[in-house]
């Protein structure tokens, strides 16, 4: 007894695999396989035999009588596609995407990239995939598509705040947030600068030569400071202040050469 308690969590999962595998299936909705097995990985019969699904190891899995080829969770399936197969049945995935119709909010066109020549390929799935409302992920390995779809599964249910970037609370900390945006800019000069300026404002609208005068602050990273602060964000709006700063230096120059005695002479 002691020994099967200490059996990896991989083996039981697997084990798992092959008794829900070799049970008879039948058709269901998505609504009703998700209510009845919410922690199970739902894959069409279709699939039998893929590859990808002896590196599934994380999540449970159960063939299934389904339209898509996997059942992520309520609402959200999957459609596998090689891109060897495509080549061969440029159609298949057209009668794929329109048997699944609209039943699903999140679908996923889930591709294994196998030829080297898939620039026009990962083109044409791309345009599909936003016509039919897909979402188009590439894997260059089968090891790389079981992965996903065990992601996809254990991230059911769960928020995108795992990912997300937290905001900063204090004002100091969305300064420092802000100004580290800038090349070698860290914390410890953010604070320096208000404690030298006071407020954003103050250091943004400061002279280089009193951000020059800020303890530990060096000349590279003024310089940096500066230009962001200052310097336009397009090179085409870069070359138009260019042009017109030229411009009106000819202006000045030629007003101030101007042959105003002979205007005078023109009119007697």
């Amino acid at each position: 007894q002691q020994q099967q308690q200490q059996q990896p969590k991989s083996s039981s999962i697997n084990s798992n695999n092959r008794a829900m595998n070799s049970t008879n299936s039948t058709s269901m909705t998505p609504a009703e396989l998700t209510s009845m097995q919410p922690h199970v990985l739902h894959v069409s019969t279709k699939q039998r035999g893929n590859g990808v699904l002896r590196f599934i190891r994380n999540v449970p899995f159960a063939y299934t009588k389904i339209a898509p080829d996997y059942i992520l969770g309520p609402n959200r399936c999957a459609l596998f596609l090689s891109f060897k197969y495509h080549n061969l049945h440029p159609n298949y995935i057209h009668r794929r995407i329109a048997e699944i119709k609209s039943d699903y909010d999140l679908r996923v066109l889930l591709c294994l990239v196998d030829v080297d020549d898939n620039a026009s390929i990962i083109l044409y799935l791309n345009k599909i995939s936003a016509v039919n409302n897909l979402t188009l992920v590439l894997a260059w390995s089968e090891e790389e598509v079981a992965r996903y779809l065990e992601t996809f599964k254990a991230f059911e249910g769960k928020d995108a705040s795992t990912i997300q970037k937290k905001k900063e609370a204090t004002y100091t900390e969305q300064v420092a947030d802000l100004l580290g945006a800038v090349r070698s800019v860290n914390k410890t000069d953010s604070a320096q600068l208000l404690s030298q300026f006071g407020t954003l404002k103050n250091v943004i609208t400061a002279p280089i030569k009193e951000l020059q005068q800020c303890p530990g602050i060096g000349e590279k990273k003024v310089r940096r400071l500066f230009d962001a602060f200052h310097k336009p964000f397009s090179s085409a709006m870069s070359k138009k202040r260019k042009l017109e700063a030229k411009q009106k230096e000819k202006e000045k120059e030629g007003s101030s050469h101007s042959p105003l005695p002979l205007l005078a002479a023109d009119k007697l």
